[in-house]
């Protein structure tokens, strides 16, 4: 390794030491946070029982004073964490994903990083990096994951860049300090966030204190952030850097949309899709269904806020190159790294039972994989096209409150009235789509378009039937041009 490499390296680690040091200052807070709170909710509880043991009578102070240490003790409780999939999962295959290794392995090998990798697909468009130490602190393994849609939309280098950013908060130490400063910050943000339902007023003193710990704590992470974006640009250049940066901010909301409301819900359907090609199609402009529209929406205009960990869009690139604006680079890939697209996408497929999927594509999914179950869920039920009459919609369209109690999921169910109204209508969509299937229409669902019920001609949309009828707009008699002449 030559000398300036070796002094960028330095000027890191440098670096890293300084986020180091402001990471204890943030533990710090967090032990004198936890300390003010156990304090408080032991000196709020003495008096009760000051009054009981003193004075052999509890008095409306004490009541209210235990009951406000109950209520901060239940704020401080602690919370389970959910297990990552990537944790669990297997990792890639060296034989199959051989150069994606190499890639890791040299970037690790530049930077003085000797360890044995395991490299895991995960759904986000973010890659991490978590390491396995032995009890002498030595690391055993590192954990490397890798988002799918970053193989179908970066180059090779912009995922290299992306890798060597995860690495870059390794050389700093934040794969240690980082765990922490994020749980700590996730324990403090849960504990205020309760204490804003309180009735005693104890969220005063803590939303205080906790604002003005999350407020340093994001100003290390994102110090982390800048320190990993510059030895990314340092080792793959700053126009790969940027780009990486550019596409993922670019790609993620509809990745993620596409994920919830596209793939996600297939796969469960038990069908294996053409993961890219339905991202593509799902990407292309047009009106896509109200959920989704609200999901990506939702998604692209979150504000951004002083508590956020990482800095913005702009502030990143802005620090790669001064005065520079975001741009949109165009999309490409590099899942060449793990044979091209199908093998990327069996890789991904692999994390599932793959005995229980059944392939499809996006042209036949509606007729193939929905029509079928829709067909069976309603099969032999109340609502058997067979027995309901297709008319009904009309009055059950405009009180779906009524069809509550029959169409309910099992269980204790603490959906709001808002909430247990939206779930009877999407079963009443899906039975307008058994209504028309009954009445020979097929089935086709697109990436982010709506459903369309096609026979011969005559096309005809669920969702814009079942807003006509909430409108109150659809009557009885428009139902019957969709049966059969015979």
């Amino acid at each position: 390794m030559d000398t300036t490499t070796n002094s960028k390296i330095n000027k890191s680690r440098t670096k890293g030491t300084q986020i180091a040091q402001r990471a204890s200052l943030v533990l710090a807070l967090w032990l004198g946070f936890w300390l003010l709170a156990i304090g408080l909710v032991i000196g709020l509880l003495w008096i009760p029982f000051a009054q009981l043991h003193y004075r052999s009578s509890l008095q409306f102070t004490g009541i209210v004073a235990g009951l406000a240490a109950l209520s901060l003790a239940y704020s401080l409780r602690h919370r389970r964490r959910e297990k990552t999939t990537a944790s669990t999962a297997k990792p890639l295959s060296r034989e199959t994903a051989a150069p994606l290794y190499a890639m890791v392995e040299k970037i690790a090998a530049r930077l003085h990083i000797q360890a044995p990798v395991n490299i895991h697909l995960i759904g986000a468009a973010s890659a991490f990096i978590s390491g396995k130490r032995n009890w002498q602190g030595k690391i055993k393994t590192l954990e490397v994951g890798l988002g799918l849609p970053l193989l179908g939309t970066l180059s090779e280098q912009e995922l290299g860049s992306v890798i060597a950013h995860e690495f870059g908060h390794f050389v700093a130490g934040d794969l240690s300090l980082g765990p922490w400063v994020y749980r700590t910050r996730m324990s403090i943000a849960h504990t205020v966030t309760d204490l804003d339902d309180s009735l005693f007023f104890l969220d005063l003193l803590f939303s205080y204190y906790g604002k003005w710990f999350l407020r340093l704590s994001s100003s290390v992470s994102r110090a982390q952030e800048f320190a990993a974006d510059a030895l990314a640009s340092k080792t793959f250049g700053i126009v790969a850097t940027r780009t990486a940066l550019e596409k993922v901010h670019l790609i993620d909301p509809m990745w993620s949309t596409y994920l919830d409301y596209e793939l996600g819900p297939a796969i469960n359907r038990g069908a294996r899709m053409p993961i890219f090609e339905g991202f593509r199609r799902f990407s292309k402009l047009g009106v896509k269904r109200a959920a989704v529209q609200v999901a990506i929406k939702r998604a692209e205009t979150r504000k951004a806020s002083e508590f956020d960990t990482h800095p913005s869009l702009e502030e990143r690139v802005s620090a790669l190159v001064p005065g520079a604006k975001p741009s949109f680079p165009p999309l490409s890939h590099c899942w060449e790294l793990l044979g091209g697209e199908q093998a990327t996408e069996a890789a991904w497929y692999a994390l599932f039972d793959a005995d229980k999927l059944t392939t499809s594509d996006w042209d036949a999914f509606g007729e193939q994989v929905l029509q079928t179950q829709i067909q069976q869920r309603f099969a032999g039920s109340w609502m058997d096209p067979k027995q309901l009459a297709f008319t009904e919609l009309v009055t059950m369209a405009q009180r779906p409150e009524d069809s509550w109690d029959k169409l309910k999921p099992e269980g204790v169910s603490f959906l709001s009235p808002q909430g247990k109204r939206n779930h009877v209508l999407d079963i009443l969509e899906e039975w307008i789509a058994a209504c028309l299937i009954h009445r020979c229409f097929k089935l086709k669902a697109t990436p982010g378009q709506p459903w369309v019920m096609q026979r011969e001609d005559k096309a005809i949309q669920p969702a814009e039937l079942l807003q006509q009828a909430l409108g109150g707009s659809l009557r009885s008699v428009q139902l019957a041009q969709f049966d059969l002449k015979i």
